[in-house]
């Protein structure tokens, strides 16, 4: 008996679903960032779509050549499972995965600002005390601004087919960045 796959071997077929996926993401994080003016401890749950969406932004970038094969977004270690967020990011800012302008760049306080956002989803997953930092508004803009590098500004699939789902993502991504540019500004 086969065992599911959680993703597509076909690459354009794990694009359109991840894209999918990072669209559900960005509207959960959305949700949960507008409900945090009032409950502030709702934003572990927008660092869980932030993170999310990242991850689902990863796999349609990385997935998005025609020459892209499953091991770009597989985890090694559990080739039936989707890589994390950590390795992803390592691969999208390889040569070995993808080409300018496609690849990531990040710098080092990006990079932090990332880290602090992972660390709120995984504390949220694992229902362990989660820890808002002050900057928390900046770091998620940093994965809002990824998000928007990897679906928008310079993506690595075509967008002709997934025109609808990255038109809808484009404007997931500009609400949070509204919302969240207030917070910063609070």
């Amino acid at each position: 008996m086969e065992r599911h796959r959680p993703f597509s071997p076909d690459p354009r077929a794990r694009v359109s679903e991840a894209l999918e996926a990072a669209l559900e993401a960005l509207k959960l994080a959305l949700r949960e960032e507008e409900g945090a003016r009032i409950d502030p401890a709702r934003r572990r749950w927008t660092a869980l779509g932030l993170v999310s969406a990242l991850q689902a932004a990863l796999v349609a970038a990385l997935s998005g050549y025609d020459t892209a094969k499953e091991d770009a977004v597989q985890d090694p270690s559990h080739p039936d499972r989707i890589a994390p967020v950590a390795l992803l990011l390592r691969r999208a800012r390889s040569y070995a995965f993808l080409n300018d302008p496609e690849r990531l760049e990040l710098s080092g306080s990006r990079q932090r600002a990332l880290d602090r956002i992972i660390a709120m989803r995984n504390a949220a997953v694992h229902a362990l005390r989660v820890e808002t930092p002050e900057t928390f508004a900046a770091d998620a803009l940093a994965a809002v601004h990824l998000v928007r590098h990897l679906v928008l500004d310079a993506p690595a699939f075509g967008q002709g087919p997934a025109r609808l789902q990255v038109v809808l993502i484009g404007d997931a991504l500009n609400a949070l960045q509204s919302v969240l540019s207030e917070d910063l500004r609070d």
